[in-house]
């Protein structure tokens, strides 16, 4: 596998820190009645962990260990007064006896409900609390006038690292009719899918991460649309014009641009689209700093002629030096090709203070197959857990989970397992990761989660 580059490419998994605070919502007018009833902070102390081995002899043993659990972020949202931690805690890790650290702003009293009643006692940070099951958290104020509940929920892996939990949620009808299928995560919860159906583009949505009910979005796109995602806002181009939505259903028209042909890609600071001339042919990339308003010409490393104007998927991450770069991959299909071979391009995008100039590279294979994406009749790539992940749908077929830990340049199996039996027929192949971090496989209609 050889690489035309500029720069050379690190990457890092984000690493969180535990402790959630409520920051400067506090001077916020909408959060103004939570101020004497808030958790600022939940922090997670040492957990008991019972490990599973196997010894050389095929013998199964368990020994006992510890976690540091303020290496687990806890998520406070303070508007559904839920905490969660988006990285779930290893398989056996003790959730029953668990000694956490919560903090209340203006010194709020702190209790505990009960399992089973309504009772609470107080909350004490030497006394272990049973998170088996959601718990109550309450807040009550100093004055006692006033109080809020919290639901805390501490997610744990069910099954060994290396092995996906997954449950089918439904198998839905309607999604199972449409072609070349997209998926989003949002961060309030909702997930949305959007396909072809009867030359339109739709789309559905489920909230609250439920998965089970799908409802379809009011508006429709032409089949030709393209749509990508850029810090929890969903962009789309159809018919020249690029449109932003918050929610799917409800778009504004921010700009008209004739030359771009296609969205294809999103970073923290921009958009990306492929040009075209008004043939169709593609002539190379363009950039957007205002989202979608104005564009300018993006420099390619490699020829426009092996640009993605198909089938199009992309993740971006941060590189492991810099947070303040983030690398982005695409991938997709070439129509001037006329085959299915994937095509890979990768750029770094720095937003930092001193930005160091980049251009889009691309992936070319020096004949060893086995570690590219190849033919791709059709392709969901998601970014899960710090790297990014594939995977390919042929009709009755789909790939294992294949993992770049390069950045783009080679995929190899994760070893992680996936759904048996699923199918991805007429392109029906999307995947995403909600702001949980669950990892969300949608083909043909069934809908998985991890």
């Amino acid at each position: 596998m050889k690489i035309k580059f500029t720069s050379l490419v690190v990457l890092l998994s984000a690493v969180w820190m535990l402790s959630s605070c409520l920051g400067s919502d506090d001077d916020n007018s909408e959060y103004s009645y939570y101020k004497d009833t808030a958790i600022s902070a939940f922090t997670l102390g040492t957990l008991n962990r019972t490990v599973h081995t196997t010894s050389s002899t095929g013998a199964d043993s368990t020994y006992k260990t510890t976690l540091i659990g303020s290496a687990y972020k806890m998520v406070i949202d303070q508007i559904g007064r839920r905490i969660y931690n988006t990285d779930s805690l290893p398989y056996g890790t003790d959730v029953k006896h668990v000694l956490a650290t919560i903090t209340a702003v203006n010194s709020g009293v702190i209790l505990v409900k009960n399992i089973g009643s309504d009772s609470l006692k107080y909350y004490s940070s030497t006394d272990s609390i049973d998170f088996s099951q959601p718990r109550t958290v309450r807040i009550v104020s100093q004055d006692g006038q006033r109080y809020a509940d919290y639901s805390v929920t501490l997610n744990v892996r069910h099954v060994p690292e290396g092995t996906m939990d997954w449950k089918l949620l439904t198998a839905n009808s309607a999604l199972a009719q449409l072609a070349d299928t997209r998926a989003f995560a949002l961060d309030n919860g909702r997930v949305l899918v959007f396909g072809k159906f009867n030359g339109l583009t739709v789309g559905y949505f489920t909230e609250n991460g439920d998965g089970i009910s799908w409802t379809p979005l009011n508006k429709t796109l032409s089949e030709k649309a393209s749509i990508v995602e850029k810090n929890n806002v969903l962009y789309a181009m159809d018919g020249g014009k690029v449109m932003t939505s918050a929610d799917g259903n409800n778009w504004t028209v921010v700009s008209s641009n004739d030359n771009l042909k296609r969205l294809v890609a999103a970073s923290t600071k921009h958009l990306y689209a492929i040009k075209a001339d008004d043939s169709g042919t593609v002539t190379g990339m363009a950039v957007s700093a205002d989202n979608g308003v104005t564009w300018t010409d993006d420099q390619l490393d490699g020829e426009a002629s092996q640009l993605p104007d198909e089938g199009t998927e992309y993740t971006c991450l941060p590189v492991r030096t810099n947070d303040d770069i983030d690398q982005v991959v695409l991938a997709g299909r070439c129509s001037a090709a006329n085959d299915t071979k994937a095509r890979v391009w990768t750029r770094l995008d720095d937003y930092s203070e001193s930005p160091v100039e980049a251009k889009w590279s691309f992936v070319e294979s020096s004949g060893k197959e086995s570690y590219t994406l190849g033919n791709i009749p059709a392709l969901a790539i998601a970014a899960y857990k710090g790297y990014p992940y594939a995977l390919i749908g042929n009709g009755s077929s789909v790939s294992a989970l294949l993992r770049s830990l390069d950045g783009g340049l080679s995929w190899k199996d994760s070893e992680l397992d996936m759904p048996e039996g699923i199918t991805a027929n007429n392109g029906n192949l999307a995947m995403t990761v909600d702001s949980q971090g669950y990892l969300w496989i949608i083909a043909d209609g069934q809908v998985w989660k991890n």
